[in-house]
């Protein structure tokens, strides 16, 4: 069973990636391989990052109605 990726996983690969090829640790033959994980991954924080700011804005929103 495949757990649901969160964003602090999503976060957690995205640094072991760019730790990794900044050393030089990443053979030449998996390099394309892994920085179409990286794009996948900022892809995905993206997509929760606008999620989350959108329904901080409707919270937001609703509180000053309140206040």
């Amino acid at each position: 069973m495949k757990k649901e990726l969160t964003y602090e996983a999503a976060m957690e690969r995205l640094e072991q990636l760019a730790r990794q090829m900044e050393a030089g640790e990443v053979p030449i033959d998996q390099l394309a391989s892994q920085l179409k994980e990286a794009q996948k991954l900022l892809a995905f924080c993206r997509e929760q990052l606008t999620s989350a700011d959108k329904a901080v804005g409707k919270i937001l929103d609703g509180t000053k109605d309140a206040i």
